[in-house]
């Protein structure tokens, strides 16, 4: 028992460094004019009545331009 509690306590803040949804590379944004919300895939039930067209851009970009996670997704 004691074994694991020690092996769980360090491995722990490894594991969550290394498994960041924001590591992911292209992000997914629609062009709409009432869009505010970036997604992880570009199948997202979200992005079904995106107005605009449906753009991949990069995580540091989608929150340059204020955009917000998708609840959907994350």
């Amino acid at each position: 028992m004691k074994k694991l509690l020690l092996l769980t306590f360090f491995c722990l803040p490894l594991l969550s460094m290394s498994t960041g949804i924001e590591k992911a590379a292209s992000m997914y944004i629609c062009t709409g004019p009432k869009a505010t919300v970036y997604h992880a895939s570009k199948k997202c039930r979200g992005l079904n009545r995106c107005s605009g067209e449906v753009k991949e851009i990069s995580l540091a970009d989608a929150k340059e331009m204020k955009r917000r996670a998708c609840k959907i997704c994350y």
